[in-house]
């Protein structure tokens, strides 16, 4: 009888427990176009989704881009610990910062890189006993426009 009761328990809290989700590691592909056009091409591709873009080197190369939403804003780009219709995800901040490389290739064309990360913040907890610090884990990217990314550069 005690045997079937612990087997129960332990079943339901491992039921409860939230798997931790895990970022995507940084998509590497070859972009069959020279470096400073596939470095265009990421920043019409990322305004268009709605990222804030910036130049961050002096050959045309490199740029960093962010997207900032309340709520369930970013969910066509993230992936999130908290449920959609949680308290949490309703009082949620993400800003997805996406970086781009290229990189002239020995070949033809250039090598690309590109890395997203999530700043997660829970602004409508502030100053309450259920404040949540900003941290890089409660959401991830979730792959998609880095994704694009590859799809408009091959």
């Amino acid at each position: 009888m005690y045997r079937t009761l612990i087997a129960g328990m332990v079943v339901l809290v491992s039921g409860c427990l939230s798997s931790p989700i895990v970022a995507p590691s940084p998509l590497l592909f070859h972009a069959s176009r020279p470096a400073t056009q596939a470095t265009q091409i990421a920043a019409l591709t990322l305004a268009s989704a709605g990222f804030r873009v910036a130049q961050s080197d002096s050959q045309g190369t490199t740029l960093t881009a962010n997207r900032w939403a309340t709520h369930n804003g970013n969910e066509d780009f993230v992936r999130c610990r908290y449920p959609k219709g949680s308290d949490a995800a309703a009082n949620r901040a993400t800003t997805l910062f996406i970086t781009f490389r290229a990189q002239r290739d020995t070949t033809s064309g250039s090598a690309v890189t590109v890395g997203g990360r999530v700043l997660t913040s829970y602004p409508g907890y502030q100053g309450t006993a259920m404040e949540i610090a900003p941290n890089d884990t409660d959401c991830v990217s979730n792959g998609s426009i880095e994704r694009q990314l590859e799809t408009a550069l091959r």
